[in-house]
């Protein structure tokens, strides 16, 4: 078996760690204690990388991007995540969405808006789906006419009337397009009642609530959006009325994959971190890595990491083959790369002993950005009932 990379995925890796070590880390810690969101994120750190082609790496060739795979995509993600988790997630959920814009639009819809999301440096994407009412029950999903989405669409001559509320939306208020689902059969489920539209932020009726205050994760933005009597053209209806879960099959095979990929690449930040303080922090006359206690524990960070690691390309490598497509791995890929990213973090602060838990050290907020990740996403529970269902 090859496990080699390509020389154009080892080129884009190099870009993306030369990128996370330049311009990333130097801002991320000072960046992530900010108490004002609009200052906090870091929209300079973020169109740097756009201008490097990264934010539209995702979008085919023929379309104008970098025509990355989801294997590419999770090498560079891991990278970015090495930096701050923030800032890779920002890209990554532009790159998820992008597969909306690229396989769910039509020839009018991309006319319209593929061009400005090429060359405005600033044009992220989001999707609008988690409500205060319901997160895992559109996941699993919960099929009740009473679970899950509760923002509706009801038509109005060649339009819809669109009201209600989401809410924890990655790259929520700095987006320029958002993929929102709204209920258009309220006797149905969220399989069979569901509807996509584009929504942007200069729509009559749409607005940006509270911006979520974040334990860890800080330098990407979630927030709430606002849906009050806002029209949206039929123009902009990007599935079939009532198959949106339908349409959204069409992109999932490496949404959770290329979550793992993120947050494994905070892990092994704090793991490296872990280590460079083992080999020169002195306790009983010696570097404490030659102490067994904390020996043993850097052993399993590194364990973990490598199966994690391999586990996540495998399965984005057949994430992109038909004939080794399987659901569940990416689905317990994200469960079990998130989880056992949180233990790395764990053992790596551990290493570090009391000066883990102070601020001054990077430790904590390695710790406080992977713990995002045991439900962003999805959580970890919802995706083992997905894989459950493929056993």
């Amino acid at each position: 078996m090859d496990f080699s990379l390509t020389e154009e995925q080892l080129a884009l890796q190099k870009l993306a760690h030369e990128f996370a070590e330049r311009e990333i880390r130097p801002v991320a810690k000072a960046l992530d204690q900010e108490k004002d969101p609009h200052k906090r994120f870091p929209w300079a750190v973020v169109e740097k990388g756009a201008r490097a082609g990264l934010r539209t790496l995702a979008l085919p060739e023929a379309m104008g991007g970098g025509g990355a795979d989801v294997l590419t995509l999770c090498l560079v993600g891991e990278e970015l995540a090495w930096g701050d988790l923030g800032v890779a997630v920002t890209f990554d959920q532009t790159w998820k969405i992008s597969h909306l814009l690229e396989r769910l639009t039509n020839e009018e819809q991309r006319a319209r808006y593929l061009p400005r999301f090429l060359e405005d440096h600033r044009f992220h994407l989001a999707i609008a789906m988690t409500e205060p009412s319901g997160g895992s029950d559109n996941i699993i999903p919960y099929d009740s006419p009473s679970a899950g989405v509760r923002t509706t669409a009801v038509r109005d001559g060649s339009g819809w009337v669109v009201n209600g509320t989401k809410q924890f939306i990655s790259n929520g208020g700095i987006a320029k397009l958002y993929f929102l689902a709204a209920r258009t059969d309220p006797s149905k489920g969220v399989s069979e009642g569901l509807t996509y539209y584009i929504v942007t932020p200069d729509m009559a009726g749409f607005s940006i609530g509270e911006i979520h205050d974040k334990m860890g994760q800080r330098l990407s933005q979630n927030a709430e959006l606002v849906l009050k009597d806002c029209r949206v053209p039929d123009a902009n209806r990007v599935s079939a009325v009532n198959e949106a879960m339908k349409a959204r099959r069409k992109f999932v095979r490496g949404s959770n994959i290329e979550a793992a990929a993120t947050v494994l690449g905070t892990a092994r930040a704090a793991y490296e971190d872990a280590l460079e303080y083992a080999r020169n922090r002195v306790q009983g006359g010696k570097p404490i890595i030659e102490h067994q206690a904390v020996g043993f524990m850097l052993c399993d960070c590194l364990a973990e990491y490598e199966a994690s690691r391999r586990l996540l390309h495998y399965a984005a490598w057949t994430a992109g083959r038909d004939d080794l497509y399987d659901p569940k791995l990416g689905f317990l890929t994200k469960a079990f790369v998130s989880e056992a990213s949180f233990r790395i973090a764990t053992r790596s602060l551990e290493v570090w002993g009391g000066m883990g838990y102070m601020t001054e050290a990077p430790m904590e907020k390695y710790l406080r950005d992977v713990t995002s990740f045991l439900h962003s996403d999805g959580t970890n529970q919802a995706m083992r009932i997905r894989a459950m269902n493929f056993l």
